[in-house]
């Protein structure tokens, strides 16, 4: 297997990601199970830190690295995502190490998306007419579900972190009840998102974290690993 290694440009914003929240605590942080059934196929690290970057007020960033398979990682994707105010991204990097290295940037303004992909040997680029909000839907990277989505009309659109424009999105409450994760049972507040014929339910503690995911027609559950005490 080939090393996997980070490409300068995202390796320098991550650097400058970290060098500008150095002195401040993670709002959030911790590691997400990816399974299959009862499988555990891969293992996502994660923090959600105030502000941002870009030169776009963002309200918060999260930053990840998720490693397939778990144990012995062949593949390992980082990525950092920027939301703005109304918790709706407004730039997206991602980099996906597997022998040769893609880097894929994304740019979200009022009228156009733009998506800029990177290889050694490729450069692309190609833009979409925002006339929707997108939202990061992506089904390899679940950090982005750390900030709950917002609950309002305001027309939206999934968008992968490799820059695939999807469905329409609609999102809303089911309220909050006993939910089983492994041999516990939490009160958790759920939120159900529609992406397309598509249904992703989260769940969330009352502090706003992200306890657990299931996208069934992926096959996929996502639990975040419980933090030793």
């Amino acid at each position: 297997m080939m090393p996997i290694r980070l490409g300068a440009a995202l390796a320098a914003m991550i650097l400058a990601t970290a060098s500008v929240h150095a002195q401040e605590s993670p709002l959030d942080r911790g590691v997400l199970l990816i399974m299959r059934g009862e499988e555990v196929i891969g293992r996502e690290e994660f923090a959600v830190r105030g502000g941002g970057t870009s030169a776009s007020a963002a309200a918060f960033t999260i930053a990840s690295t998720a490693l397939y398979p778990a144990d012995r990682p062949a593949h390992v994707l980082t990525s950092v995502v920027e939301l703005g105010p109304d918790s709706l991204p407004t730039v997206a990097r991602l980099e996906i190490g597997n022998g040769e290295t893609l880097t894929v940037i994304i740019g979200i303004g009022p009228r156009r998306i733009t998506v800029r992909r990177r290889t050694a040997t490729t450069e692309s680029a190609r833009e979409y007419p925002a006339r929707e909000r997108p939202v990061i839907i992506d089904d390899s990277v679940f950090a982005p579900f750390a900030v709950r989505l917002p609950v309002t009309a305001v027309p939206k659109r999934a968008l992968s972190l490799e820059g695939s424009l999807g469905n329409a999105v609609e999102a809303r409450l089911r309220g909050r009840a006993p939910t089983r994760i492994g041999p516990l049972t939490l009160d958790l507040e759920s939120v159900e998102i529609d992406v397309g014929r598509q249904a992703i339910t989260a769940w969330y503690d009352a502090a706003g974290r992200l306890i657990k995911l299931e996208w069934p027609a992926r096959g996929l559950t996502v639990i975040r690993e419980p933090q030793e005490s």
